[in-house]
């Protein structure tokens, strides 16, 4: 028997005054409360497991759908000039068309001037420097013909080369592309099996707590004199009072949280908490009842004190003054715990606040009312 039912059980007896019907129900009422206890523990290891693995499976997705995008733009890319080079061959081999029929024109035109009509164009002439000439202007006719000829087969075949090596490389970035596509439907699947996962998670946490709310109910029943000490069993932890925490001071949200890119440079940060403006000397209060962890200076962050809420959640504060607590003091709920102090740099004054799970930060705006 644990020392947590051991108390729980020595305490409902005597509260009892020795009814040992009741005090069976009082035994069976504690393993019950021990049992569903430990299944929401396990559940909370279970979330936060599956958050890790769902954050990694993201950064790969994003990762993916980065490098699909710039092979889809080097893929446009290869296709824009396997199309301006078909255009270029198609010039080409037209032209060398061309000119294979106007030198097949003018061989005909001289075949009909064979025989004596030749003889007689060529030996015309009234010299020898004519009929040289002649000669030479048949031979220049002819030479120009072949050489263009020539040029455009040289030139149609480099680029039928340059074109069948961009097909090479675009058929390469097609296969490419269509495994990192696999691979993105493989991650999704896999997002999609953790997110059924989680809410399995947090379907068991709901109907623990729903039991631990019975089991409670349950307790009053019995007509125990003094319910305190169920009233510490079975208080609400800091994640049941998600969406409905007090803000830890009053004032304007300036900079909220996740990523967000600066209005006076191109980058995009991450901010793993909000900024709240405020006056100087306003008071900053615990947003739930806990335990001091730290207090101190942290670089770029002045005076920070953090609250430890239990079952491994945490709240931060800095930018702060006039500290009221000490490290291993026991705080309410809106206890005031300090004030807030200079103003950091390119800033006016107020708090820096985050709230935590094991080392995870959390959107503090989806944890308060009112912000």
């Amino acid at each position: 028997m644990s020392i947590l039912r051991c108390f729980l059980v020595l305490f409902l007896s005597l509260a009892l005054g020795g009814n040992s019907l009741a005090a069976t129900d009082v035994d069976s009422l504690a393993k019950d409360f021990e049992a569903t206890k430990k299944k929401l523990e396990d559940a909370e290891l279970k979330q936060r497991q599956t958050l890790s693995a769902l954050y990694q499976l993201n950064k790969k997705i994003k990762k993916i759908v980065t490098d699909k995008g710039s092979l889809s733009q080097q893929r446009a890319f290869l296709e824009v000039n396997i199309r301006t080079l078909t255009l270029k061959v198609e010039d080409l081999d037209q032209k060398s068309k061309s000119q294979k029929a106007l030198l097949a024109e003018r061989l005909r035109a001289i075949y009909k001037l064979g025989g004596p009509s030749l003889a007689r164009f060529l030996f015309s002439s009234s010299s020898s420097t004519s009929l040289e000439r002649n000669l030479k202007i048949l031979g220049i006719v002819a030479s120009r013909d072949l050489e263009m000829i020539k040029n455009y087969r040289r030139d149609l075949q480099d680029l039928q080369s340059k074109r069948k090596t961009l097909a090479t490389r675009l058929e390469s970035l097609k296969s490419v592309e269509a495994k990192i596509v696999a691979q993105e439907r493989q991650l999704r699947r896999e997002q999609d099996l953790k997110g059924k996962i989680l809410d399995g998670i947090r379907k068991n946490k709901m109907f623990a707590m729903n039991k631990i709310n019975g089991l409670r109910e349950k307790s009053l029943q019995n007509n125990i004199d003094d319910a305190g000490l169920f009233d510490l069993l079975f208080k609400p932890s800091f994640a049941d009072q998600k969406g409905g925490l007090p803000p830890p001071l009053q004032g304007v949200i300036t900079q909220k949280f996740g990523l967000m890119k600066g209005e006076d440079h191109p980058y995009t940060l991450s901010h793993k908490g909000i900024y709240i403006a405020a006056a100087k000397g306003s008071p900053i209060k615990s947003v739930f009842e806990g335990r001091i962890s730290y207090v101190g200076d942290l670089p770029g962050f002045g005076k920070t004190l953090i609250v430890d809420h239990g079952d491994h959640y945490y709240s931060v504060y800095s930018h702060a003054q006039d500290v009221k607590v000490n490290v291993g003091d026991e705080v309410t709920q809106s206890q005031v715990i300090a004030q807030v102090g200079d103003a950091p740099p390119d800033k006016s004054s107020g708090l820096y606040f985050e709230i935590r799970h094991f080392s995870e930060p959390y959107d503090p705006q989806q944890w308060m009312k009112g912000l």
